[in-house]
């Protein structure tokens, strides 16, 4: 009996493996954990058949134990967040936020630092001593968020002896402040000092690109590029202008070259889907759409795009599985209940549908889409009354652009109405016709 406990509780874990690793789409923990329950159900099968012997109880002991260690070695592998040598350089040479996405630089290596304060010659030493502990001060401030005492503590130190690097991290904090105008200036004075400074260079770029100066941006970014080609981040950041520029076929080359140094560079992996989606290659950005959620799982915009796709494609039943993954992700997403809507009316499903347009009104109650694809679901139902209310909630949120529907929702309003006045006027005569018909088979009664 207690066989049969123990065996079944490691049985429902190896099911719980199954089930996370189905989720999450670590495909490693399927098989192994298929083995390990299918080795169970065999260890309860001969012990109910009185087989279990000695020998096998040790075999399956190992078995059960192989299958224990190569789980915790997927764990480790699957759910570690990887740091790849060229990012733990990384982390060593520069500052970095939590969560944060940009890319420009600030020094925080102390060798990098001494170096820079040694070349500056006709300084004492105690100048310099004094110059790189207010550096270390202000890089702790930085991570602290506090970037006022950060600028002062930079300030100072350049004060005391001039350094690229304390004008680099002075700009790196006014870009994170939004002081574009006097970051560039600032990175600008680090180049000054130290010609083929990549990081000054960078940080040029980057303010250039906030302050919307993209051709001038691209010109910074390919001068860095020439100063350390084997950074897939630079490729990146001139990827992401031709992005912005909306030069698709630019912006995929140069995130081609990012991907060639780092292959698992989420970002890119997404943005270059999104190129090809816009230039109507669906079967390439669905690729990436795909390689990018095997990196990053929970990430509903790649749902909500690779459910877009497979639409535009008539895979109807996979793309309902899509947009039903980026909702589990992002429940108050309106558009993606509005598309989930729009492919379950496709294949007829339209009272589910309809639902879905609800869902996304709920969020949004002035989501003009939802509320005219909400209208045709009724319209298509014959639910006039309904249908109608829907198109003038439609007229009454829908913006100028959406001009063709407009003209459609005024169409059938009037259609509708003329319908429902013609069904009230046919009512009349017959409601007349049923009340002097009761009264006579009650007056025959009498």
């Amino acid at each position: 009996m207690y066989f049969t406990i123990v065996n079944a509780a490691i049985g429902v874990f190896f099911l719980f493996l199954i089930i996370i690793g189905l989720l999450l789409r670590y495909n490693s923990f399927l098989p192994i954990n298929l083995i390990g329950i299918l080795i169970v159900i065999a260890a309860v099968y001969l012990d109910r058949t009185d087989n279990l012997l000695p020998g096998n109880i040790i075999l399956i002991m190992l078995a059960l134990i192989i299958i224990f260690i190569s789980d915790m070695i997927f764990i480790f592998r699957d759910f570690k967040e990887e740091v790849s040598e060229e990012q733990a350089r990384k982390l060593k040479r520069y500052l970095a936020l939590k969560n944060s996405s940009e890319h420009f630089k600030l020094i925080r290596e102390e060798e990098i630092i001494k170096a820079d304060l040694s070349s500056r010659k006709g300084t004492a030493i105690a100048d310099r001593v004094q110059a790189l502990e207010l550096i270390k001060q202000g890089n702790q401030f930085f991570l602290e968020g506090n970037y006022q005492e950060a600028l002062e503590k930079y300030d100072l130190s350049c004060n005391l002896v001039e350094s690229s690097v304390g004008y680099l991290n002075q700009s790196g904090v006014l870009l994170q402040s939004g002081q574009y105008e006097d970051a560039f200036v600032l990175a600008q004075k680090a180049e000054k000092l130290k010609p083929r400074f990549y990081e000054a260079v960078l940080n040029q770029a980057v303010t250039l690109e906030k302050m919307n100066r993209l051709d001038e941006a691209l010109k910074k970014y390919e001068a860095a590029s020439k100063l350390k080609p084997d950074d897939y981040e630079i490729w990146f950041c001139l990827a992401n202008v031709y992005f912005k520029l909306e030069k698709y076929a630019d912006a995929i080359r140069y995130f081609d070259k990012a991907l060639q140094l780092d292959g698992k560079y989420f970002q890119a992996w997404y943005l270059k889907g999104v190129c090809l989606q816009r230039m109507g290659k669906m079967g390439d950005a669905l690729r990436c759409f795909e390689n990018g959620v095997q990196l990053k799982p929970r990430h509903a915009k790649s749902f909500f795009r690779i459910g877009n796709i497979l639409t535009a494609l008539d895979r109807d039943s996979e793309a309902i599985v899509a947009y039903e993954k980026s909702i589990r992700l992002n429940a108050d997403d309106e558009v993606s209940w509005n598309n989930l809507g729009v492919v379950l009316n496709k294949i007829g499903k339209i009272k589910d549908a309809i639902k879905c347009y609800d869902r996304a009104i709920k969020i949004d109650p002035k989501y003009a889409e939802a509320w005219f694809n909400r209208a045709l679901a009724y319209d298509t139902l014959g639910k006039w009354v309904r249908a109608l209310e829907s198109y003038e909630q439609f007229l009454r949120h829908a913006p100028t652009s959406m001009k063709r529907r407009k003209e459609t929702a005024k169409k059938r309003i009037g259609e509708i109405k003329s319908k429902l006045k013609a069904r009230k006027k046919l009512n009349l005569p017959t409601l007349t016709k049923l009340v002097k018909s009761k009264k006579r088979v009650e007056a025959q009664k009498s």
